[in-house]
């Protein structure tokens, strides 16, 4: 009878242990709840965003002429800006999103370690009792009780609990591995949210840029149709200049390429600086032959038409050699020299996010798509040069010039 009570003293002693070693805290478990109702909604809301942005980018970036006159080009202005206002509430909503898994991750690591402490805790309070009620040796045993049904009842009792024990202790080594997976995770979601205020800042730049430049337009036409026209005319003729200029200095280089100091050609060599739709390929395309924008019939690049504000990748692990502006050519541009031979340059930027002389790995964001210099619409102007006829020029005209003999970027591109 004794033996009898002293297995249900122990039985009653572990029990509410093992039962309560994994209950979470019902606060934490609570908010952990509320918190993946409140990410699965911003999840939907987001990917909704991505949707209309997605059937946006199947209508953008066709080629076009410049726009004639001033409605057309304030209309362009607005529509910039609303692609800009939109791009900016989406990231708001990416970073609202990333916080509250932010948070989430860090309520499951406070669970799993209080889970933790308590098994330690509940553990080391059974072991206790185990030896200040279970002290006698199993010789001991044999002879203390008459009948061997009790013997074998306390014998299975403690093989029970060692067994129990050692799986506690198992979950408790699986939970500190996933606590630190979980740490992992943390760190690498706050690194995300870093990505996602900086590209929230460049986009707020972007869109205070549009509304400068509306503005100056407005006031530099004061708003007349007339006056516009004579500005118009004027950028038009040092547009055409620029491109003469950029197509003689260049035309004699090329003929000169030295095809051993370059790759051979072949997909993969560079990646894709952008999404977005072809618009415009390389040497005198069907639009150049019949656009005014290109005198000489020439296009040293491929055009790839975007939203506005659409990030800009580099090709290939590179370092920058150039960060410049050439308001009646590029725009905005810059210039990555890489380790193969090759000089790739990017342009019509709406803001460029690199400095001279950084190294950046390919894929990594350089600038955002734009619609600076002799632009029609918002896109990237993708040109590849040979790296040892590369330099740059100031312009006759304004601004300074890239210029090296071009090759086309799809003997390279995927």
């Amino acid at each position: 009878m004794k033996m009898k009570v002293a297995i249900l003293s122990h039985i009653l002693f572990i029990l509410p242990i093992f039962t309560l070693i994994f209950i979470s805290s019902p606060v934490l478990a609570g908010e952990i709840d509320d918190l993946k109702k409140q990410i699965d909604k911003k999840a939907k809301a987001i990917q909704e965003l991505k949707q209309k942005e997605g059937e946006y980018r199947l209508h953008a970036g066709h080629a076009h002429e410049q726009a004639d006159t001033l409605e057309e080009v304030v209309t362009d202005f607005n529509q910039q800006i609303r692609d800009v206002e939109s791009d900016i509430y989406s990231k708001q909503q990416e970073i609202s999103a990333t916080t509250l898994k932010i948070r989430q991750k860090e309520l499951e690591i406070l669970t799993h370690e209080a889970t933790i402490e308590r098994t330690k805790h509940y553990i080391a309070a059974a072991l206790r009792e185990i030896y200040e009620n279970d002290g006698e040796q199993v010789s001991e045993l044999i002879f203390k009780y008459e009948d061997f049904s009790e013997f074998f009842n306390q014998m299975e009792y403690r093989n029970l609990l060692q067994e129990e024990l050692r799986a506690q202790l198992e979950e408790i080594r699986e939970l500190k591995q996933q606590i630190e997976e979980e740490k992992q995770a943390l760190r690498n979601q706050r690194d995300e949210l870093e990505k996602l205020k900086y590209d929230l800042e460049a986009r707020n730049t972007i869109l205070d840029s549009q509304r400068d430049q509306k503005k100056n337009l407005l006031a530099q036409t004061r708003n007349t149709e007339w006056r516009y026209k004579e500005l118009l005319k004027d950028t038009r003729e040092k547009q055409a200049a620029m491109q003469r200029e950029i197509f003689e200095l260049e035309d004699k280089l090329r003929q000169s390429i030295d095809a051993a100091s370059i790759p051979v050609p072949r997909s993969g060599v560079l990646g894709w600086p952008t999404e977005g739709l072809l618009t415009q390929g390389y040497g005198c395309t069907k639009f150049a032959k019949t656009s005014s924008a290109y005198p000489t019939c020439f296009h040293n690049g491929i055009d790839i038409g975007a939203r506005y504000g659409t990030i800009v990748v580099v090709a290939h692990a590179g370092r920058v050699v150039a960060v410049q502006n050439a308001p009646y050519a590029y725009g905005k541009w810059i210039a990555v020299e890489h380790d193969n031979g090759l000089t790739t340059m990017y342009a019509h930027l709406s803001l460029q996010s690199v400095v001279v002389g950084q190294r950046v790995n390919g894929g990594e964001v350089i600038g955002y798509m734009g619609s600076t210099g002799y632009s029609t619409g918002s896109h990237l102007h993708f040109t590849v040069y040979t790296t040892n006829s590369f330099s740059t020029k100031p312009s006759k005209i304004a601004g300074t010039l890239p210029i090296g003999a071009t090759i086309n970027p799809f003997n390279y591109l995927p």
